[in-house]
């Protein structure tokens, strides 16, 4: 039997996406591939799995690696003004967000120059 009490909520009182979830959910995603990675890197340097060395040491794995350090790094800091520096009162996440990502398209693209050129 359907609740009475949850129909007569107006419909656009769904989960709203906005761009601070979008950068909360890249933080974390970008922090498990780091912490994935150096996983498998201590593991084929050690020894323990032959097939972790040829892995670690792709060129796309390093590109992907570098976009998830960067944007990590870059998102840290923004969200180190927005505790510390009074920045979260400003109501620009978004355009904060779209710096985060400009800074980590030209960063990464800069440091991708060595790896595949």
């Amino acid at each position: 039997m359907p609740r009475n009490d949850l129909t007569s909520y107006p419909k656009k009182m769904g989960y709203r996406k906005h761009a601070g979830m979008v950068a909360w959910l890249l933080h974390r995603v970008t922090g498990v591939i780091i912490v994935l990675y150096f996983v498998f890197h201590m593991l084929g340097s050690s020894g323990v799995c032959s097939f972790l060395p040829g892995l670690v040491q792709n060129r796309f794995v390093m590109a992907v690696l570098l976009v998830a350090f960067v944007f990590h790094a870059l998102n840290g800091v923004r969200i180190i003004m927005m505790e510390f520096c009074k920045a979260a009162e400003r109501e620009n996440f978004k355009k904060d967000f779209y710096i985060v990502a400009g800074l980590t398209v030209v960063i990464s693209a800069a440091g991708m120059i060595p790896l595949f050129g």
